[in-house]
């Protein structure tokens, strides 16, 4: 069973490999080199993140398989930062299945916010296919929207 749960300092080192595999396979496989946000392979980071940001892991059967944090905008707008799932468990619906839990652990968010990078093909289908509409794009980035109900 697919679970999301609050990360806490032990899970620091755990969730920073998986970042540094995660993100090194993506960008490996489109630019043809390792890399990452910064600070994405530094345990220090990870540290840092799950000391003042919401910070979640993102279990499988108990197994650590991945990790992202949120940053609050306004009462009722989230952002969506470093989502990652291990390489190995990627393509099995797990990140549908966590942005699910992510909303439905936040009722009152009315707007998510996320952006991925313009060469990451999977993550723009899997953002797509969960609602999200690209709001803007640049020759690095690309920032997408989900609106969940009017915001009275």
């Amino acid at each position: 069973m697919i679970e999301i749960k609050k990360a806490m300092i032990e899970d620091a080192q755990i969730i920073t490999d998986i970042k540094t595999r995660a993100f090194n396979k993506e960008i490996n496989t489109y630019l043809g080199r390792n890399g990452g946000p910064p600070g994405y392979d530094k345990v220090e980071s990870e540290i840092y993140i799950i000391k003042n940001m919401i910070a979640y892991k993102i279990e499988l059967n108990n197994q650590i398989i991945g990790g992202f944090f949120l940053i609050p905008l306004s009462n009722n707008k989230m952002r969506f930062e470093d989502f990652v799932i291990e390489p190995i468990f990627q393509g099995n619906g797990y990140g549908l299945k966590v942005m699910q839990l992510v909303e439905e652990a936040y009722p009152d968010i009315y707007e998510w916010q996320l952006s991925t990078p313009v060469f990451s093909i999977g993550n723009q289908h899997l953002y797509t296919k969960f609602g999200y509409i690209e709001c803007s794009r640049n020759e690095h980035e690309i920032e997408y929207k989900k609106q969940i109900k009017a915001i009275n």
